[in-house]
């Protein structure tokens, strides 16, 4: 083609894309969104008409080039675009520009013959929309994240009792992967004897559009076992992109265990309350008992015909004073001697007794640790303690086995006390008694340590032996936890305070038993039961002692008042209506200073000093007493120096 073929084949280009333009202007003016623009095979804008949207306008894009009238980055995303639809290939692109965002819509435009003389592009505003796709999608991010990632689960049930939907959390909570239960009824999965109740609140649930319905119960989880499970559902089967009840559920199995052992708690502290107000007033009988058949065999001679009924009786009542014993024990009430003990060397001492009571079928073993601290205890009480739990194995165990004994020093964490309520995180000395017996239910477990319950059948057996463990080892300031399955065996763990050993050189003296008798000093004896002060009078008089008595504080006073002579010793109870022990030795003091003070009581003093009604280091005399037992306190609160 020669030059001039050419020159007029362009110039009829030129020309026919400003045809095309002046013939979209007046289009273009009226163009309701947006900017139309037109451009030659030069990428040249022929015409920019509109609304100027993203900020073009005419003036600022007829005449000039793509290249001359835009930025780099945005002449980058065009070009092609308007190449492409110069070739006859409609496209689009978004580009930002001007603060804001644009599309582009490109193509090509022909003639009559179809040939294409030019390029259109129509520009529009997208800012809003663009903006309100982005809010929404990130509504949809944060939505899923909170769903996906919440600490409770969620799922969706619809009108069919089918799952449509379950969050990641479910994972977690129950084992089952979100697709292990979508298709599934949520009822499949709940306990047999929860199945009813379950139900009931699904169909609550069901008929209740909007009504949040709330139910407890237990799942299974995916490795068997069964976990307590707390939700609630809100009917939305009837709101259009939902159409299914929204359940919401979270694991209280760990809530539910810790409230069981609170209530086990409270209950067993209940019974010991109780337990030590029907002690205390049966010791008050037991004293006299006790002491009205000593006075007796005392003044009977060896060849009475009935001393044995009387030996009979101050049997029984020692006995029974035994029980009462056992039962304070339970109920923290019992008067302990505590001192520094070796575990290890208290257990290995006990070894020829434990070995008799297992009885030949039971392997007894002992696991003593190295390197174990010391308890402050009472060494009698703690190896009746110990005694409890290795015979409650042996029971346990009536085809034989192993029984092993172990201690350790450990450390207790807050995660392990958290889970040991109301255990306190620190250092301890453990003992464990494990046995390879038939195991207990967790049904038995929740009875263990409450008085009078028992496995044994008939009516061997009074229930008290792993109760008055459970008082000992809380009076000592321990814990005892137990841990047993079916056809498993148990453990019994014993949890004492670790304390450093005393220094040989402050490990007290045992002093001289004082004389018990009297010596003609007068003794003021104070209690509101009148058999007890009865029996007490006989037994001072009887031994050196003169003797005053009152029902109450207000009668000893009154007596301070008559009697003109001195008094020596105030002996009194502290439990008492009008007036308590504390109360009255103050007001004795105030008009005796030198009196000394001897409290009785069928109350362990660490019980009564608790509620303040014992003044710290008094001399103390726990009921009931035999005739020794209170003539040596006489005489040695008496002998004691300064003033009690």
């Amino acid at each position: 083609m020669t030059r001039s073929g050419v020159s007029r084949r362009k110039t009829a280009r030129a020309r026919g894309s400003e045809d095309v333009a002046s013939h979209y202007r007046t289009l273009a003016r009226s163009f309701p969104n947006g900017t139309l623009t037109i451009f030659d095979h030069e990428l040249r804008y022929l015409l920019a008409e509109g609304t100027g949207a993203g900020g073009f306008t005419h003036e600022e894009l007829e005449g000039k080039t793509l290249a001359q009238a835009l930025p780099p980055d945005i002449r980058q995303t065009l070009e092609p675009l308007f190449r492409g639809a110069l070739a006859g290939t409609a496209g689009a692109a978004e580009v930002a520009y001007g603060g804001g965002w644009l599309v582009i819509h490109a193509g090509p435009l022909r003639d009559d013959q179809g040939a294409i003389v030019a390029g259109m592009a129509l520009v529009q505003e997208i800012s809003a929309t663009r903006g309100a796709a982005e809010a929404l999608r990130g509504s949809e991010a944060r939505f899923r994240a909170l769903v996906e990632n919440s600490y409770d689960a969620v799922a969706l049930i619809d009108g069919d009792a089918k799952i449509v939907y379950a969050s990641a959390s479910t994972t977690r909570l129950l084992g089952y992967s979100p697709p292990e239960l979508v298709g599934r009824n949520p009822l499949d999965l709940i306990h047999p004897d929860d199945l009813p109740y379950a139900r009931e609140r699904f169909a609550a649930a069901a008929e209740r559009p909007d009504a949040a319905v709330v139910a407890e119960y237990r799942v299974r989880h995916r490795d068997g076992s069964w976990r307590s499970i707390e939700g609630v559902g809100v009917n939305r089967i009837a709101e259009p992109g939902i159409g299914a009840i929204v359940a919401n559920f979270r694991d209280i199995t760990e809530r539910k265990q810790l409230e069981e052992r609170l209530r086990r708690a409270h209950r067993m502290d209940a019974v010991a309350r109780l337990a030590g107000a029907i002690a205390h007033d049966y010791n008050n009988l037991l004293t006299v008992i006790l002491g009205s058949a000593e006075i007796l065999l005392h003044d009977l001679p060896a060849a009475y015909a009935r001393r044995d009924d009387l030996e009979q009786i101050k049997a029984a009542a020692s006995r029974a004073a035994e029980l009462t014993r056992q039962v304070l024990a339970y109920s923290r009430q019992q008067v302990l001697t505590p001192r520094m003990l070796d575990v290890n060397a208290l257990i290995g001492g006990m070894e020829r007794v434990l070995q008799p009571l297992v009885g030949g079928g039971v392997e007894l073993q002992l696991q003593l640790g190295g390197g174990i601290g010391t308890v402050r205890a009472d060494p009698v009480q703690l190896e009746q303690a110990i005694v409890n739990v290795v015979l409650n194995a042996r029971e346990a165990m009536p085809s034989g086995g192993r029984l092993t004994l172990a201690t350790a020093d450990v450390a207790v964490d807050e995660a392990f006390a958290r889970d040991h309520d109301p255990m306190s995180p620190g250092r301890y000395v453990t003992l464990a008694v494990r046995d390879q017996g038939v195991g207990m239910d967790e049904e038995t477990r929740g009875h263990l340590f409450e008085p009078f319950f028992t496995t044994k059948p008939g009516r061997h057996g009074a229930g008290l032996g792993l109760a008055t463990t459970y008082g000992i080892i809380k009076q000592s300031g321990g814990y005892i936890w137990a841990e047993s399955a079916v056809g498993e065996g148990s453990t019994f763990t014993i949890y004492l305070p670790w304390h450093a050993p005393l220094p040989a050189a402050e490990a007290g003296r045992r002093a001289e038993a004082p004389a018990a008798t009297g010596a003609g000093e007068t003794v003021l004896v104070v209690d509101d039961e009148p058999a007890v002060r009865l029996v007490t009078k006989r037994i001072l008089q009887r031994n050196g002692y003169t003797v005053l008595e009152a029902s109450g504080g207000h009668e000893a006073l009154r007596v301070l008042r008559e009697h003109p002579g001195p008094i020596q010793l105030l002996l009194s109870d502290v439990i008492m209506p009008e007036m308590n022990g504390r109360e009255v030795a103050e007001r004795v003091r105030e008009r005796r200073p030198g009196i000394k003070v001897l409290f009785m009581s069928a109350y362990s003093p660490a019980a009564i000093a608790h509620d303040g009604l014992l003044e710290e280091g008094a001399a103390f005399l726990r009921k009931p007493f035999e005739i020794g037992q209170l003539l040596k306190a006489v005489r040695r609160t008496l002998d004691a120096a300064g003033v009690a």
